[in-house]
């Protein structure tokens, strides 16, 4: 996951021309998207022959190294897409060095390798932390995150609530677990977030029922992802089967307070990268 940041600080309508041309232009580039500012591209490693055509093709990411501690991140553009692949990139707050290949600027090919600290994300689901008089999800979750970011110095980078089955009877009003996302770097902060999180919602829960689900990483088979999907459209009344499903993908559940709500807590997880698709509404009961 190869993210960047463009345009002015806090800024909304921002241009999309990177993430519409590195998947057109690179094979290693599975896929990209928008958010804000903020273009994320899921990258193969590897080494793609680019193509580079004015207008049509006129930047690409031609190769990325996975190193023990490090990306190499090799990206080529003409004109614009030039000059910012040798040397904005370059200058941008986040990048260790680069190694300019070719000058950009007019018609000259421009290129460089990108030398970036490799990162982990630990995605945590949760659910089922209100009762019928207090309490909400969401808050709950964000602002556990927001303290653990600022405590361990890891950032907080993912906030997505999730819909579920509205005509759920057990539901406690709205019916939403919640999924965040944690960038961070050593297996020490990483048990450390676990465990703080763990704690902070056993600290904070009103629910009798609170769920805590965790992966690290940013990728899910298509089987699991749709088991989860699906509990946006149906009453799941087996928790058993998404714990099963969970436990052979890689996901660690914690019953913080109770079971029910690892259904919601595991369900969030793939919904990390699908903000407005998340809190879509079956559309008949």
């Amino acid at each position: 996951m190869y993210v960047e940041t463009y345009g002015p600080d806090n800024g909304f309508f921002i241009e999309g021309w990177r993430a519409l041309h590195f998947p057109l232009t690179s094979s290693i580039v599975e896929k990209s998207y928008r958010e804000g500012g903020t273009t994320i591209c899921i990258l193969k490693s590897g080494k793609a022959k680019l193509k580079l055509v004015p207008s049509f093709s006129p930047i690409g990411i031609e190769e990325c190294k996975i190193k023990k501690n490090n990306i190499e991140i090799t990206i080529a553009g003409l004109g614009g897409g030039g000059v910012s692949a040798s040397f904005s990139r370059g200058m941008a707050e986040g990048v260790k060095s680069v190694n300019v290949i070719n000058d950009g600027g007019g018609t000259k090919l421009g290129k460089a390798i990108l030398i970036i600290p490799k990162k982990r994300l630990l995605l945590i689901g949760v659910d089922d932390t209100d009762n019928n008089i207090e309490g909400a999800t969401y808050s709950l979750v964000h602002n556990i995150t927001t303290k653990i970011s600022n405590k361990l110095n890891v950032r907080y980078s993912i906030h997505v609530n999730v819909q579920l089955y509205p005509y759920n009877p057990t539901k406690t009003k709205n019916c939403f677990a919640t999924v965040v996302g944690i960038i961070f770097s050593t297996d020490k902060e990483k048990n450390k977030i676990i465990n703080t999180f763990a704690k902070e919602l056993k600290k904070n829960s009103f629910s009798k029922e609170t769920g805590m689900a965790v992966y690290e990483g940013f990728t899910f088979n298509k089987k699991f992802t749709s088991l989860c999907e699906s509990v946006k459209y149906k009453f799941i009344k087996d928790v058993n089967v998404l714990i099963k499903s969970a436990n052979i993908n890689g996901i660690t559940t914690k019953m913080i307070t109770g079971k029910r709500g690892l259904i919601g807590a595991i369900a969030a997880l793939p919904f990390f990268d699908k903000p407005d698709f998340a809190v879509s509404l079956p559309t008949k009961p």
